[in-house]
């Protein structure tokens, strides 16, 4: 059974970084700087099922393909063991608080808690290619695709929260557009695909503060709840010279995904920064 454990969360990794998941990563800060991390990450029943056949067609005998129909199962409980692995990735205070499945309509997987001492040490990558593996397994590609967002908190009767965001690698970006813009328009069946991936596939990234905001210049405020990134998907594949650009350039992180669709309504996207939050 480890065998297809390790075949199945393979391809969830795949799926993970080009799409077909929901990340939604919140941080909860106190006054005193602690707080905890509640990170959701969801994969399409379809997904599930497509590896539940990719695992019985390997199946060698009638054991293993009885084996197989317990895939969805298996992957999902690699992936919360893998969770509980990951908490240093967040930090040096983080700790592993807790791990169970999580399911919405069409969507199954699972959500974590992690708890900190100090936010000022503690980043949060934008990217949710991380999620679906140890952080050993992740390797060149991992660190490639790391777009910290880093917080620092000074204490007083009015706190101050600084958020910065990761910045935009621009170096060598319009050679790479120049060479890829035209290859979802000349190949109508990777366009396909494409969309295939990137449907449904959703990054929401938003800090809660425990505490009464006094001022911001966060773009996206909803009461003590700031978003710093909402990129929703099925808005590009609504727009299809939006999705045909984004399919030709094949973005591989969330900053090159915002390069590409900046001004898109129902996107959401900080542009301050740093994000400036006042709070007691």
């Amino acid at each position: 059974m480890a065998r297809w454990v390790r075949i199945i969360c393979s391809l969830l990794f795949c799926c993970c970084y080009f799409g077909c998941i929901q990340d939604d990563t919140l941080v909860r800060v106190k006054p005193d700087g602690s707080g905890v991390i509640e990170e959701t990450v969801l994969f399409s029943n379809v997904l599930f099922s497509s590896l539940e056949t990719v695992s019985k067609g390997l199946a060698e005998n009638q054991e293993d393909a009885k084996k197989g129909e317990e895939t969805k199962k298996d992957a999902l409980q690699q992936m919360m063991e893998d969770a509980k692995t990951r908490a240093a990735q967040y930090g040096p205070t983080a700790k592993f608080v807790s791990v169970a499945p999580a399911k919405v309509a069409g969507l199954t997987g699972y959500k974590a808690v992690y708890s900190f001492k100090d936010i000022n040490t503690l980043q949060v990558n934008q990217n949710p290619g991380e999620k679906t593996g140890k952080p050993q397994d992740n390797g060149e590609k991992s660190e490639k695709s790391k777009e910290p967002i880093s917080f620092n908190l000074k204490k007083g009767p009015v706190s101050t929260l600084t958020i910065t965001m990761p910045k935009n690698k621009k170096e060598n970006s319009a050679v790479k557009d120049e060479g890829k813009t035209d290859k979802g328009k000349d190949d109508p069946q990777q366009a396909e695909i494409a969309k295939t991936f990137f449907k449904d596939m959703r990054v929401r990234i938003a800090v809660q503060i425990e505490g009464a905001i006094e001022t911001t210049n966060a773009t996206y405020r909803d009461g003590s709840k700031i978003t710093l990134v909402d990129l929703d998907f099925n808005k590009i594949l609504e727009k299809p010279a939006v999705f045909e650009k984004v399919s030709g350039a094949q973005p591989q992180t969330i900053e090159e995904v915002k390069a590409l669709v900046q001004g898109i309504e129902g996107l959401k996207m900080e542009l301050n920064d740093p994000v400036v939050v006042k709070f007691r």
